[in-house]
């Protein structure tokens, strides 16, 4: 028997035992059903998230009231770290200490690139913003495979200044201003070039990912030799000569001369970030592996199922839910929920 008692002066309804089962206001789940709906609903399409509460746990949860408390924990969540994001944000008090980051690492990588999450019909197709951070001594290789074994992660589904922030201060949360030396690797987005130039430190080491720029110069051959392009690719990705580019130019006419301006200028743009021997020889990667996967496992595994369609509003809450579970900080996002 569930007795429930209204108000006579604002005729709002109260049930003891919600209060004693933790129950929300007016609800029927205790926080532990809504936090493994969250979870489910954050890792799988939510009709899928309903039948695996069912067969796992024995709870039945409608995929429409899990996309709802989706929404719902996910905005809570968002609000939690950029609550966290504020603190290493805010500006350094010389009589206070600064906050203590997570990591301790010598050697910092820094990584960021985009991917795009598919909307419904009406709304324009949302950019995702992606970093994440690793030590560089985390960096290991097995079976021939690079791995990381530890790392940190950021994402934004708003714009690039919003994911400009986010992604400063988990920086200062992965330990830059204590690291000895860092890198930043991305592709030839200017936005994220000009991010990084404005906020990281003097010295900092900018890369731009080597496959990014092979397959520029591989596209490139292809539109200029055609089927005969192989010997000609394989030359300009080993030596990265804008001479040989400059020659080709003079050689060419019409289209072909326009796409190779189009490839100098690109490569250009940032060959002061194309020292591919110096970064071996000091063992920073080439390659962007690791912001690549980032944006794999923690957007389009969830967000480009098939079929799937998101409201642009929508992509944030189940994002921050993707990030604590992904930086191992889901307990800690709900341990005053559990707690109440």
């Amino acid at each position: 028997m569930r007795e429930v008692f209204q108000c006579r002066a604002c005729c709002q309804s109260h049930a003891p035992v919600d209060v004693e089962m933790a129950l929300p206001a007016g609800g029927i789940l205790d926080r532990t059903v809504i936090e493994r709906a969250a979870l489910q609903g954050a890792s799988v399409s939510f009709p899928r998230a309903s039948k695996l509460l069912e067969k796992t746990a024995g709870i039945r949860v409608s995929p429409a009231e899990i996309q709802r408390i989706a929404h719902e924990e996910g905005e809570r969540i968002d609000a939690l770290q950029r609550g966290e994001d504020e603190v290493f944000l805010a500006p350094v008090n010389p009589y206070e200490p600064i906050p203590e980051p997570q990591k301790h690492p010598e050697k910092l990588v820094i990584e960021a690139d985009a991917t795009y999450v598919l909307t419904v019909d009406g709304e324009e197709n949302k950019s995702v913003y992606c970093g994440t951070t690793f030590a560089l001594e985390d960096r290991g290789e097995k079976n021939g495979r690079p791995f990381l074994a530890d790392r940190l992660y950021t994402a934004s589904g708003e714009d690039m200044a919003d994911f400009g922030e986010r992604l400063k201060a988990l920086c200062w949360k992965s330990g830059l201003r204590e690291a000895a030396q860092a890198a930043f690797m991305g592709d030839g987005a200017r936005c994220l070039w000009k991010w990084a130039e404005e906020n990281l430190p003097e010295g900092t080491v900018f890369i731009q990912d080597y496959w990014h720029v092979v397959e520029h110069l591989s596209d490139l051959s292809k539109d200029i030799y055609g089927s005969a392009y192989p010997s000609t690719y394989a030359v300009w990705k080993r030596r990265l000569i804008l001479r040989d580019l400059r020659a080709e130019r003079e050689r060419c006419r019409g289209k072909k001369r326009k796409r190779i301006d189009e490839e100098i200028t690109y490569l250009e743009a940032g060959q002061d970030r194309m020292d591919y021997p110096r970064y071996r020889r000091e063992g920073w990667p080439i390659g962007s592996g690791a912001i690549e996967g980032t944006c794999k496992h923690l957007v389009k595994e969830r967000f480009n199922v098939t079929g799937a369609q998101w409201l642009r509003d929508e992509i944030k809450d189940v994002l921050a839910l993707r990030v604590a579970d992904f930086n191992e900080e889901w307990d800690s996002h709900w341990e005053s929920q559990r707690t109440a």
